[in-house]
This record gives C-alpha cells, structure tokens and sequence, in this order.
C-alpha cells in the first residue's frame, strides 16, 4: 500500500471510530468503503474522491435517520 492509499485509509478510519466503532472495526469498514468507492468511481466515471464523499454522506445521513437525498424517487 503506498502511503497516498494509507492516509486514505486512516482518515477514514478515523471517521469511523470517530462515530463510535472500535479500531479494529472501523479498520476494516473503512477498507470495505474505499474498496466501494474505488467500483462506483469506474461505475460512474467519478473521482474516487467524489465516491468517498458520496459514501460518507449516505452514512451521515442514515446515522442521523435520514435517508439520502438521492435515495427518493
């Protein structure tokens, strides 16, 4: 892994243990999401950027009982 790929990978599991997850699980959710994020860039034709931000928002707003604004029809 090089390091431009382990900061991203500590900020994100930052943002995890952040919202309450143990290390160790935020760890491997924020592998999950950056792996996600990596598809729905080449899905979309998105920065992998854009698709973590994507990500985080979807989770924000369902932590806080919203449901995504794109999630309606």
């Amino acid at each position: 892994m090089d390091a431009s790929a382990e900061q991203e990978l500590e900020a994100v599991t930052r943002f995890f243990v952040g919202m309450g997850a143990v290390a160790s699980q935020a760890e491997v959710m924020a592998q999950q999401l950056l792996k996600r994020a990596s598809q729905i860039s080449a899905e979309r034709n998105i920065t992998k950027v854009a698709a973590v931000d994507l990500l985080l928002r979807n989770i924000t707003e369902a932590r806080a009982g919203r449901t995504p604004k794109h999630f309606h029809k």
